[in-house]
């Protein structure tokens, strides 16, 4: 489990670099398809839905964990290596339980407590070691005490795994998922298990119960169970990832049906592959047998946007918002599209689209760089700065951020929230931070 995370914010599908060389993908159809199952997780745990988040992590091996919050971090992998919704159930729903069980508030707790004893038998095998030259009774202390305490954390994040497995296996019963999704999960595991050549180092495997012991604390679940549920927009949910992540060889080899996900994995692998025509033969065709589904307009206008093929991309990111108005990323492409123009009526869309999207979500910094690109090109240079101001609070640097506060400030009225914003990124850029002191 990881206990600092930092999450960057892109626009369309795309990989950011993420602390510890990890990537964050953001995508609205893979981020709201995995808050329809987290949705009523949370409400069987006796959580706020509505507090739900889901981050997706760019890592093709099978996991999830929380950091602090109500936010569920979910590598890619769990999602391209399940073969069912109820899988990804189970994960979410053994996730949830150590939300409720508080378990990254105490895992914090007990590593300063193994911390703190650590730090104390360093010193007292230092003072042994110097006053009676028994360097080696010295070490020994060290390396005795700080073994037997490192093994008390790993005994103790173990019994919370085994906590938030009986957690998820009451959620699973209560909003009806199969615990096959349970069982599968745990027979990857296993097989990862076999293969891995670091099981004696990987975190995972030092803070996880043995996968055959998790198997056989709940094996009384998994008896005579339910067949596992179908879902088409996992199945689409998959394809997409599959269709951007893995190598394209690996997609034709997959995807050799006629089904919709089929279409769908193939649209983005032909694309990938410089075969535009035959991607958007096959988007037409999903459009065709479903135009209310936003996301195949989203992808569609994507493409095209990204071949030069603005005025096409423009009508097709259109239909998409026109389906899914309150989804900033959709939105913010639009936007962008947009805002690549030099007519002065399609900048003034650019413009309101993106103030919609700032609306919706203040912490895109692509978002408020696109606002000031639009502004500039309708010679609205006081909007331009500030949105460059807000741009850079976001992107941390406080120093463009004050420069371009300053150049905007006197020209906004001061009876407008636009004001009122600007004098908060000087307040704030202006005072002491906690470790700035005084000489």
């Amino acid at each position: 489990m990881k206990y600092l995370i930092t999450t960057l914010i892109t626009f369309f599908f795309s990989a950011t670099v993420f602390a510890d060389n990890f990537s964050v993908i953001r995508d609205t159809e893979v981020e709201n398809t995995l808050l329809r199952y987290i949705h009523p997780i949370f409400k069987a745990a006796g959580l706020n839905p509505q507090n739900a988040k889901v981050v997706i992590i760019n890592d093709d091996s099978i996991n999830a964990f929380v950091a602090g919050g109500q936010t569920i971090f979910v590598h890619s992998g769990l999602i391209t290596q399940a073969k069912s919704p109820d899988e990804i159930a189970f994960v979410l729903s053994h996730e949830t339980g150590h939300i409720v069980g508080g378990h990254v508030i105490r895992g914090m707790e007990q590593m300063k407590n193994a911390q703190t004893t650590a730090l104390i038998s360093t010193v007292l095998g230092g003072l042994l070691a110097a006053a009676g030259g028994q360097a080696d009774a010295g070490l020994g202390i060290m390396m005795g005490i700080n073994s037997s305490v490192m093994g008390s954390f790993m005994a103790y994040r173990q019994s919370e795994e085994s906590a938030a497995d009986r957690t998820a296996v009451d959620i699973m019963n209560k909003i009806g998922y199969s615990m096959q999704g349970f069982t599968d999960t745990m027979k990857e595991l296993q097989r990862q298990e076999r293969l891995s050549s670091s099981y004696d180092t990987n975190s995972y495997w030092q803070t996880h119960p043995m996968t055959r012991d998790r198997i056989r604390h709940i094996e009384r679940f998994t008896q005579n169970v339910a067949a596992v549920k179908k879902d088409d927009n996992f199945d689409l949910m998959k394809a997409k990832l599959i269709g951007f992540l893995k190598p394209i060889h690996e997609i034709l080899h997959l995807y050799q049906k006629n089904t919709p996900a089929d279409k769908y994995a193939l649209a983005i692998a032909y694309y990938r592959d410089n075969k535009l025509s035959d991607s958007l033969k096959l988007l037409d065709e999903l459009i065709s047998q479903n135009p209310l589904n936003p996301y195949f307009h989203e992808l569609k206008g994507q493409f095209l946007f990204e071949t030069g093929q603005s005025n096409d991309a423009i009508l097709s990111y259109e239909k998409a918002v026109e389906l899914m108005p309150n989804s900033p990323l959709i939105r913010l492409a639009l936007g962008q599209t947009l805002s690549e123009s030099e007519d002065q009526i399609t900048l003034q869309k650019a413009v309101s689209h993106l103030s919609t999207v700032i609306k919706q979500d203040r912490y895109i910094p692509g978002a408020w760089r696109l606002l000031a690109v639009s502004y500039g090109k309708i010679n609205n240079i006081p909007m331009a700065n500030y949105a460059m101001a807000e741009y850079y609070m976001l992107s941390g640097d406080k120093k463009q951020a004050i420069k371009y506060a300053k150049k905007a400030i006197d020209k906004i009225p001061s009876n407008t929230s636009t004001y009122q914003y600007l004098k908060d990124i000087l307040d704030i850029t202006n005072s002491k931070q906690p470790n700035e002191f005084e000489i």
